[in-house]
């Protein structure tokens, strides 16, 4: 009842200073102006990371488009075991800033479902065109029901059958635990077990898709693809990223400019410092302490960071340590060379926070001779194999927010 009350105040709040003060953009409508409001309050109404958790996983921005069906099932722990093994080989240079406990399983393996319009003649051979599908939420909130409304429209929209998948989430989950678990939704396409009701997928018909931290998981599950290529895993059709999150060491301006009418909050803090003590922020914190005077009295190996990441506030971001925030498969747009890529769709809203890093990545990706990465990276991108240019589009939308397409019907 009281969750009730507080999102009708505001309801009428919005509404009445939507007709007297006007939209934040000309653009934006009443429905608009409501949506976006009651996703910040999302940042603002829960002081505790399980707080946040709990209310998003209920949070359904739009409804399933007509004529799409779900279906829920599970990835056998069988594909982590399999993604593991072309983990360990590329996460190898950067193993002495990250904590291992993401290869000990809690679970007996990935929630899932597939979303498709029924009788699309998908089951029934040809090109099976495919869509796995990596959700957003900061990579510490949110699910794969969440995403419905986009999911269901990309279904019918590419007439493609949808693969989404709930990936352990941080903080209570550390890198690369959610690219863990991407990696194993991708081997279980290409090689699916006998009962799956399909036979192994070309991945030239498979496209990699997701939106805000999943359009960066996705963009780092290509780079992880495109850096086993020795341990033999294809490519996939493209990528599609979606207001991706790039950089998680904030390091563009517009992630500080307050001149935007983004929902997201000013992230000077990071992600990390909106929370009060919880259990599972003491928990992350305390592992982070000890694991972070591991790496600084064993000197365990070369450094990989920025001196600005020395924070003496603590961390950055829930979903790595700062050591570890410049790791190409964390921050995708830092990574010594970002060509040889599969072709990239990129989109972005020009009043989102996200905006600079996501117009940087694609520059890096389309010019990577031209453009190359930080300077505690540098020389990196001449010992590179991956220096061909990357067929990349990217569209940036006047007036909108960060992950505007979750409001499109």
């Amino acid at each position: 009842m009281v969750e009730f009350l507080k999102q009708l105040l505001l309801l009428i709040s919005i509404t009445i200073k939507h007709y007297l003060n006007g939209p934040p953009r000309p653009s934006w409508n009443l429905r608009g102006h409501i949506f976006w409001a009651k996703f910040a309050s999302l940042f603002v109404s829960y002081k505790t990371i399980e707080e946040m958790q709990r209310a998003s996983f209920n949070f359904r921005p739009a409804p399933v488009q007509a004529g799409v069906v779900i279906n829920e099932f599970k990835i056998d722990n069988k594909y982590r075991n399999e993604a593991k093994v072309h983990l360990d080989k590329i996460l190898k240079p950067y193993e002495h800033v990250l904590d291992p406990e993401w290869k000990n399983l809690k679970d007996d393996g990935i929630i899932s479902q597939w979303v498709q319009v029924p009788n699309d003649g998908w089951e029934k051979g040809g090109v099976k065109k495919t869509i796995l599908y990596l959700h957003g939420g900061g990579y510490f909130f949110f699910t794969k029901e969440t995403y419905n409304s986009i999911t269901s429209s990309l279904a019918k929209i590419a007439n493609a059958k949808v693969l989404v998948i709930n990936y352990r989430l941080a903080p209570q989950n550390q890198f690369p635990a959610a690219l863990h678990d991407a990696l194993a939704a991708y081997l279980y396409l290409l090689n699916p077990p006998k009962d799956a009701g399909f036979e192994p997928l070309n991945p030239k018909n498979i496209v990699i898709a997701g939106d805000s931290a999943g359009g960066g998981l996705s963009l780092a599950l290509g780079l992880a693809i495109r850096d086993a290529r020795d341990t033999g895993l294809p490519s996939c059709a493209g990528i599609i990223g979606l207001s991706p999150w790039v950089d998680l060491t904030a390091s563009t301006p517009s992630i500080l400019d307050d001149e935007c009418a983004d929902y997201l909050p000013n992230l000077k803090g990071g992600g990390a410092a909106h929370f009060l003590e919880s259990q599972a922020s003491k928990e992350y914190k305390e592992k982070d302490a000890a694991f972070v005077a591991k790496i600084k009295n064993q000197n365990l190996g070369p450094k990989i960071w920025h001196d600005s990441f020395d924070r003496p506030e603590g961390r950055l971001q829930l979903y790595v340590t700062n050591k570890g925030l410049a790791i190409p498969y964390v921050s995708p747009m830092l990574a010594e060379s970002l060509g040889n890529l599969p072709p990239l769709l990129l989109i972005a809203g020009d009043d989102e926070r996200l905006r600079d890093e996501a117009i940087y990545f694609a520059h890096r990706s389309a010019e990577p001779t031209k453009y190359k990465g930080p300077s505690y990276n540098a020389g990196k991108f001449e010992k590179s194999p991956f220096q061909t240019p990357t067929n990349t589009t990217f569209e940036i939308y006047e007036e909108m927010p960060h992950d505007f397409q979750m409001l499109i019907d």
